[in-house]
């Protein structure tokens, strides 16, 4: 079955383009009322998102996991509740992407598909439980954190880093500031904008904003005694949000190791030069697309090869790795840390376990 399913996310990945205009175009055929309105713009954008569907499919399929779009599916509902897209509207575009994929495909890929477009329709038939608030007035730091998103989302990004700067100079911990301040502003943005209450270019601003705070807090950072282990940090090529990854290879730096941090869209012959060049124990990787998990198997996969041994330790992290406790053993790596400070434990876990080998 398995083979089937790869072999089926070939032919969506060759024919996106055509499958796209013609899911769009039945859905305009069927559903015009709701989506002529968007005149010619509409279409254009609906075009883009149907590829963009299409990257969780093709994942899906690659990885055999229906529930992978599903979860993707789920998502999307909610970002149509959020933009007041009617209710009757995801079905039916799922109901076109299969009826379109059913005449493009071999009869006996048929089966398979429905399997992967049923499971997803029944999820979204469930009642959606809202996404509660990442703001937990019981949360430490939790008027801090809520005062600096405030200060965000107001742009007011230089009393937002006198308010962490000051806080510090009072004593908190810096990683106190990461965890519980950064990291939960960062999830509740997220929120926000998928519930259509904040934008894009709001959403953007306050990470760019906070990524230059976290740069202001580096002499505190950088000032640790090191203890003589190295950290490779990257994003999986094609993965554009860095700021989780960042901040574990912050964390690392303030447990005395050597960071190496390469960023965002990290391609795999770049993290293979710096593992070798910089005699990495650890390698951290953040993807937090679910189409990224094929590209995040194959880096591990080549990082194997580079090492045989087993000698460097693989930690992965971010939201496309999160729904499964076990995808981690899956793809190849050597465990999965929820935020910076888990992926400390681990890290050291591991790091004690080999010296014991």
């Amino acid at each position: 079955m398995p083979e089937i399913d790869r072999e089926i996310a070939k032919i969506i990945d060759e024919q996106r383009n055509s499958l796209s205009q013609a899911i769009v175009s039945l859905q305009y055929q069927l559903q015009p009322e709701i989506w002529e309105p968007y005149g010619e713009k509409g279409r254009e954008l609906s075009l883009r998102d149907s590829n963009h569907h299409f990257n969780y499919l093709v994942e899906a399929l690659k990885q055999s996991d229906p529930t992978l779009f599903a979860d993707y599916v789920v998502w999307l509902k909610q970002l149509f509740e959020g933009i007041k897209i009617p209710p009757e509207a995801l079905p039916k575009m799922l109901d076109c992407t299969g009826e379109v994929l059913f005449e493009r495909l071999p009869p006996e890929m048929t089966q398979v598909i429905y399997e992967y477009i049923s499971t997803a329709k029944k999820r979204i038939q469930a009642e959606l439980i809202a996404q509660p608030s990442f703001m937990t007035p019981d949360a430490p730091l939790h008027d801090l954190a809520r005062q600096y998103l405030d200060l965000l989302l107001n742009g007011e990004r230089h009393l937002a880093s006198n308010l962490i700067l000051q806080a510090v100079d009072r004593g908190e911990s810096v990683k106190n500031i990461y965890l519980y301040v950064f990291q939960s502003s960062q999830y509740e943005i997220g929120r926000l904008w998928h519930s259509n209450k904040v934008s894009v270019a709001q959403e953007h601003y306050c990470s760019a904003a906070t990524q230059l705070i976290m740069s202001q807090l580096y002499s505190h950072i950088f000032s640790t005694e090191k203890v003589g282990r190295k950290l490779v940090a990257a994003c999986v090529g094609g993965e554009l949000h860095e700021i989780g990854v960042r901040m574990v290879a912050d964390f690392f730096e303030m447990e005395g190791w050597d960071t190496y941090y390469m960023g965002a869209n990290t391609p795999t012959s770049s993290i293979l030069e710096a593992i070798e060049r910089h005699e990495a124990d650890m390698v951290g990787i953040s993807a937090s697309m679910p189409f990224h998990r094929g590209p995040v198997q194959e880096l591990i996969a080549n990082i194997r090869d580079y090492d045989p041994d087993g000698k460097v330790k693989i930690l992965v992290g971010g939201n496309a790795l999160r729904t499964s406790p076990n995808l981690w053993r899956q793809l190849g790596a050597d465990g999965f840390a929820d935020d910076a400070q888990q992926a400390i434990y681990l890290a050291n876990q591991l790091l004690a376990q080999k010296s014991l080998s």
